[in-house]
Order: C-alpha cells, then sequence, then structure tokens
C-alpha cells in the first residue's frame, strides 16, 4: 500500500521499515535472523553506542552464508556517537564497527548526537566542531566505507549551518517521532530539503530505560485503541501506519519474535484521511529520549 523504499538524496534508497536493536543483546542475534529471512526486512539500525555491532555481525554473517539475501539487498545503519567524534577519530572507529559486524561497507552512517564529549567530574563539554567531524564522515564515504552520511537529533539551525559548509548534504536525519511528538516544522523542512527522515521510537516506546520523563503508554491511548479496532490491526501498527503516511523510514524495535510480523506488515493498509487527523491531533510535544534527563550527559537542553 505504502512504498517499500524512499529514495536518498545522493542516489540508492533506504527501506522504509528498519529494524531497530536497541535493547537486550541476549536474543539479538536470532531476532535479525528472524528479521530478514521470515518476514523481510532489509533496513537494520544500530549503534556504536549500543554494544551491540558485534551480534549484529554475527548475525548477518549467518544470513549472508544460507544465501537467501545478498548484501547489496541490506541496508545498514550505525552511528558514531558524541564521544567519539575527536578530530581524526571517525575512520578508526568507523573500521572498528566495520569489523565488529564483518562487513566491508556499512550503508549508513550517523552522527548519533551534535554535542561533543561531556566530563562529569569537571562539568565541561569537549566539542569537536560538526563542520570538522562532517568533513571526515565525507572523506569515510569518499573511501568507500559508506554509501551515504546522515545526521540524528539535528534540528533546523543544525542542517542550515550545516548547508554552508557540507561538501556532502545529510541524505538521512533521524529524530524521535510518534503521534506524542509529530514535529511538523522540522520533518516538513527535511523533506523540502530532500533529507530523507528516519523516526526512531516511533510507539513512543524506549524498552525498559526508567530515566525518560514519559511515563505514559501510547499504544494504550484510546484514539489509537479505537482504530485498532476498526480497522483489526494493533495500536502499534496503527501507529506505524500513521508514520509511513508520512512519507519517513519507521524504526520499531521489539524483544518478541511474534511482533516483527505485525510491525513489518505496518503499511499493508490505509486509513480514512479523517483518521490520519485524528491521530496528528494527539501531540503533546512529548519526548521520550531527552538528555536533559541525563547526569551523564551534563543535563544539556539540547532540544531548547
Amino acid at each position: 500500500m505504502f512504498p517499500t523504499k524512499f529514495p536518498l538524496n545522493d542516489g540508492g534508497s533506504i527501506p522504509s521499515i528498519c529494524l531497530g536493536t536497541s535493547g537486550p543483546k541476549e536474543s539479538l542475534k536470532e531476532l535479525v535472523r528472524i528479521a530478514v529471512n521470515d518476514y523481510g526486512y532489509r533496513g537494520i539500525d544500530t549503534a556504536r553506542k549500543y554494544d551491540n555491532e558485534e551480534f549484529i555481525g554475527e548475525a548477518l554473517q549467518s544470513i549472508l552464508k544460507e544465501g537467501k539475501v545478498k548484501r547489496e539487498e541490506l541496508f545498514v545503519i550505525t552511528k558514531i556517537h558524541n564521544d567519539e567524534k575527536g578530530k581524526g577519530e571517525i575512520e578508526g572507529k568507523l573500521r572498528d564497527s566495520l569489523k565488529k559486524l564483518q562487513l566491508d561497507y556499512v550503508d549508513l552512517l550517523l552522527i548519533h548526537w551534535p554535542i561533543g564529549a561531556t566530563i562529569e567530574e569537571t562539568k565541561k563539554i569537549v566539542q569537536t566542531p560538526l563542520y570538522q567531524t562532517w568533513a571526515e564522515f565525507e572523506d569515510c564515504r569518499n573511501k568507500g566505507l559508506c554509501k551515504h552520511i546522515g545526521v540524528s537529533n539535528f534540528g533546523v539551525q543544525l542542517l542550515l549551518d550545516m548547508f554552508s559548509y557540507s561538501k556532502i548534504r545529510p541524505a538521512v536525519n533521524q529524530i524521535e517521532l510518534h503521534p506524542y511528538l509529530t514535529q511538523e516544522d522540522l520533518v516538513r523542512f527535511c523533506q523540502e530539503q530532500g533529507i530523507v527522515v528516519q523516526a526512531y521510537s516511533p510507539i513512543a516506546s524506549m524498552g525498559t530505560i526508567d530515566w525518560r520523563p514519559f511515563k505514559g503508554n501510547l499504544l494504550e491511548d484510546e484514539v489509537l485503541k479505537e482504530l485498532a479496532e476498526k480497522y483489526k490491526k494493533t495500536p502499534a501498527q496503527i501507529a506505524l501506519n500513521w508514520g509511513i503516511k508520512r512519507n519517513y523510514v519507521i524504526t520499531p524495535k521489539t524483544e518478541k519474535k511474534e511482533r516483527l510480523g505485525e510491525n513489518m506488515a505496518a503499511g499493508s493498509f490505509v486509513m480514512e484521511e479523517a483518521d490520519y487527523e485524528k491521530i496528528f491531533k494527539l501531540n503533546k510535544n512529548i519526548r521520550c529520549f531527552d538528555l536533559k534527563f541525563l547526569d551523564n550527559c551534563l543535563n544539556i537542553p539540547i532540544f531548547s
């Protein structure tokens, strides 16, 4: 019903549904294998900070050895975190990730956060200028270590600044998006500028994280439950379907194998326009993930 891929501004495309992998690592290898082989996932989203690239690498090698899926059919994403952006470090960190992933290249490399390292003891922020970081990302792309480069958690002001110095514009901006955080202006700006938006936490869930300011449950929202009943779907599928309708990539994660199929089928139906509008009206500007609530990030109000 909806596109299975979105075109990227530098050629190629990204799957409209990618598998999020942050969370417990114990069952991740089997989960990735089942997602790809049994449910048709082709996008796998990870990050150095998740500390799970080695597990994903083992899963990918198992999948590729089976021969049902070729490397070029997969779209592997990783991110380099805020405390790993010192001058000259990017290539080394990426090569380390590639070794763990057992790959020659990743399809997409993202700047995880637009801030530098934070030192709790001295309450200091060690910030590498983003233009330096981005130049190293461009260099990694030119060397073939990644096919596309992008950013995560970037707002309009940072993107505008990036346009002034980048030789290669970001292909993707990965941000938190769900019915309680619609970010309509940012999504519209990115899409007008040819940047694909990728949503993390698309059902407003951060798993077992207990420090997040938002303690509610989007999937218990009466509007989503009513629509789930109307279309004979789950509340999660309703929320994910709304995201795909907005023409951005969704990155649901789950620890339950039975949920893989449900999430993958989120784009297989179309709701009435009035029902999509009902979901838009749920916006509360609530974030599940905000550095200002993290002491080890000096409580930086990055989204202010």
